[in-house]
């Protein structure tokens, strides 16, 4: 047998191999997730920054059909694009600073979206 065959023929077998013991391994959960506003605009943010919320905790870590968990997408149709980009900033602000000591630097709010950034920080629990 000609050794470059036998050497393409390995190959192939060690693809197959590894794709199947891929194939086999459990679903990890995406390392981002996609937050979707009401008007269908995606934010896309670290899983651990969505984990600040505790609604959105609760949803990634359990099975339902508030996401979807193999592609890590979150529906949020109560929440306008500038509230959800806000909430996203607030996140990631808020992973930033949470083990730093008093006194760290204000997140500003602008006083015209102040009310409904407030219900939706309500029902996203953060």
């Amino acid at each position: 047998m000609d050794p470059l065959r036998r050497d393409k023929e390995k190959a192939a077998k060690e693809a197959e191999a590894a794709a199947a013991a891929n194939a086999l391994k459990p679903l990890e959960p995406p390392d981002y997730v996609k937050l979707v506003s009401a008007e269908g605009h995606e934010f896309y943010i670290e899983r651990r920054a969505a984990m600040v919320s505790n609604t959105l905790k609760n949803m990634l870590m359990t099975p339902g059909n508030f996401v979807d968990n193999a592609r890590g997408v979150i529906e949020l149709k109560e929440i306008s694009t500038p509230i959800l980009e806000k909430v996203c900033q607030y996140f990631m602000y808020k992973l930033k600073y949470m083990h730093t000591p008093y006194p760290f630097p204000e997140f500003k709010v602008e006083s015209d979206i102040a009310l409904e950034l407030m219900m939706a920080a309500n029902f996203l629990d953060t």
